[in-house]
């Protein structure tokens, strides 16, 4: 017999799994061996962490030890706290063919961490009926689907987000706390990345340069080059977005 949620997980849970993620589900088109056609769902992390501690600002993670099989594939592991309920999920390092990967570099295993972080956020609700291969969350109206689309199989989040939709405009920082706790400076530049890619006005985007002087500062530190692309790409995006604003 399954346990009743506690007061405190329904609580969460309602909250988060009533949210419509409509407009920040992304779809990747793949093709299997034999040629068909098929889509992955994922949510970008970084706009999921954000909006889980927007709701709940004492929420944590944790990253637990990888599991190393016999054939040198890896499995990570990944757990989230909000209002002291924990749920923990796992996830194998795979090649961009969904297999798992033997021998997979660090870039792998932590690409594959921040997918698993997420799928370990939408256990307390907030995107939970991606997994369902739903459109919209219960209680919501049901959106059409077209005839003769790519079959959808399920994955809600990849950390490669190519162009993340558009965060809240109160999520202009980038979390440090996880970066540092991760070690992997990488992120930071990922994290600047998405962030740059998502901000739709000159506005939000000054914001977002203002906001992070300490972490323009640890990137320009821990890596220069990184540093250098991401300052040029504040510029890029900067100069589109005021042609785009003058038509």
């Amino acid at each position: 017999m399954s346990k009743e949620k506690s007061s405190s997980e329904l609580s969460v849970w309602e909250d988060l799994s009533k949210k419509d993620l409509s407009e920040r589900i992304e779809t990747k088109d793949y093709k299997t061996k034999s040629g068909n056609p098929y889509s992955l769902k994922y949510i970008s992390w970084a706009w999921a962490w954000g909006e889980v501690k927007n709701s709940y600002p004492d929420a944590s993670y944790e990253v637990h030890d990888n599991v190393t099989y016999p054939d040198n594939t890896v499995e990570v592991r990944v757990s989230v706290t909000i209002k002291e309920q924990t749920h923990m999920m796992w996830l194998p390092v795979m090649d961009f063919k969904n297999d798992a990967k033997k021998n997979p570099t660090s870039k792998d295993i932590s690409d594959s961490r921040m997918r698993c972080f997420a799928k370990a956020i939408a256990m307390h609700g907030l995107g939970h009926y991606v997994y369902a291969g739903e459109d919209l969350p219960e209680g919501n109206a049901e959106a059409p689907q077209s005839e003769g689309k790519a079959k959808e199989v399920v994955d809600p989040v990849q950390d490669t987000t190519p162009t993340p939709p558009p965060p809240p405009e109160r999520f202009v920082e980038v979390d440090l706390d996880m970066i540092k706790k991760e070690g992997d400076w990488s992120m930071l530049t990922d994290a600047f990345y998405e962030l740059i890619n998502a901000h739709k006005s000159t506005d939000t985007l000054a914001k977002l340069w203002e906001n992070n002087g300490e972490a323009r500062r640890l990137l320009k530190e821990k890596r220069p080059n990184d540093y250098k692309e991401v300052v040029e790409k504040f510029k890029k995006r900067g100069e589109y977005l005021k042609e785009k604003a003058n038509g």
